[in-house]
């Protein structure tokens, strides 16, 4: 099976949602837990995990439906990329939404949060407006032209 140019920023998104997740767990939360700090810092200290887990099921979503075209290229060859971010949007929404409200605790554990539910929705369609701003694959010629410079 060919592998899928993926973008490098896509990857660096990855990357830097995994390690901002971390940061938080590990140091942010912790930290502003100890100390006096206003509310609101708390809420967005403790809604950064659903708009990561939403940016991060996103970007894994894409990659998979387009492997999933190209390995099935004669029936789903003709979707275009913007059905395939769209699907993948919808299914991430459908997963993230339906552990928020308890539907499933595949995620991990989960406490019911009005903001959670923001931030999740902030997190899908931020990653699908990122998507459909600077594409999620290098193009042939793109590709070509990376080639032809080094």
């Amino acid at each position: 099976m060919k592998e899928i140019p993926v973008k490098k920023y896509v990857r660096y998104l990855f990357g830097i949602a995994i390690l901002v997740f971390i940061l938080n767990k590990l140091f942010i939360r912790p930290w502003l837990l100890e100390n006096d700090v206003p509310g609101i810092f708390l809420i967005v200290t403790y809604s950064i995990p659903n708009l990561i887990e939403a940016t991060v099921v996103t970007l894994l979503l894409t990659g998979i439906l387009l492997q999933i075209r190209q390995l099935f290229n004669r029936k789903f060859g003709s979707i275009k990329d913007r059905y395939i971010h769209i699907s993948a949007v919808c299914l991430a929404s459908i997963y993230v939404i339906s552990q928020e409200i308890k539907l499933h605790n595949l995620g991990g554990n989960n406490v019911y949060d009005p903001y959670d539910i923001v931030a999740s929705l902030l997190g899908l369609l931020a990653t699908f407006g990122i998507i459909q701003l600077f594409g999620f694959t290098e193009k042939k010629n793109d590709a070509n032209k990376k080639d032809f410079k080094e």
